[in-house]
């Protein structure tokens, strides 16, 4: 998803905004018979998308490519397999946190857009709120501080987000496929074993065959090749990240998942 059609996806705006509302409502209380329950919560930055390794098929193909087992005369045709995508058990999608570089580019964004609209209607900021000049005017220091709190800062780990890439597969989902022996999904081994080669010593001597010579034994090296589905991804040459578990992103361990202080 990029960073534009994520602007569609999701927005804090309503997010920062309701946070000031709650803040200018401590400043100039509403009646109790126009006080609405004010929905704080921040967007859900989950999202349902195409499975990356079958592209919203459900299955994967594995083609057999050539490692070195074909070098030599060989009956069977390259493996051709057909199965259930190991990325998302067949079910064509994935859940996941948003690209968590895009999205902190768009809270960035969004936050600079919040800032800029209160500061064009003359508006004072207190903390990361803003209320009237006249408001402030009559504030004392206790008031400031509770009206800062109340607002709250955003988490110097996470900036308001809540979350942080996950450091194992750098925001991805996925890492390479951890098996030494896998190499675009297929397992290699390569082993060798000896044979020996008996040649007889005898040849044509006068119009007639000679048995008279000695045999020879020859023992040559063979490189046997073994190509197999690796067992570790299945195919993909990659696997979910284990740590993340495919979602890209974890909680933010500083805020609690909070997205501020």
């Amino acid at each position: 998803m990029t960073a534009s059609s994520l602007v569609l996806a999701i927005s804090f705006l309503p997010f920062f905004e309701a946070k000031n509302t709650v803040v200018n409502n401590i400043v100039n209380p509403s009646p109790s018979y126009e006080a609405k329950e004010i929905d704080c919560k921040k967007p859900d930055l989950l999202t349902r998308e195409k499975c990356p390794a079958c592209k919203a098929s459900g299955i994967i193909v594995l083609e057999e490519q050539n490692f070195g087992q074909f070098n030599s005369y060989r009956l069977e045709r390259p493996k051709k397999i057909r199965q259930k995508c190991p990325f998302c058990n067949g079910r064509r999608y994935i859940e996941a946190f948003y690209n968590p570089t895009e999205l902190k580019l768009l809270v960035a964004r969004e936050r600079l857009k919040f800032e800029s609209d209160h500061q064009a209607k003359g508006e004072v900021p207190v903390g990361e709120a803003f209320i009237p000049k006249d408001a402030y005017d009559k504030l004392d220091r206790k008031t400031v501080k509770l009206l800062k709190e109340a607002y709250g800062e955003p988490c110097r780990s996470c900036h308001w987000l809540g979350i942080t890439p996950c450091r194992e597969c750098d925001g991805n989902g996925y890492v390479n496929c951890p098996n030494s022996d896998c190499k675009g999904g297929w397992s290699v081994t390569k082993t060798e074993s000896s044979y020996t080669k008996t040649s007889s010593g005898g040849g044509l001597s006068g119009g007639s065959y000679n048995r008279s010579g000695s045999s020879r034994r020859v023992t040559r090296k063979k490189t046997n090749v073994n190509v197999q589905p690796c067992p570790e991804c299945l195919g993909v040459s990659k696997i979910i990240c284990p740590d993340c578990n495919g979602k890209r992103a974890l909680p933010c361990k500083k805020c609690n998942a909070l997205g501020t202080k």
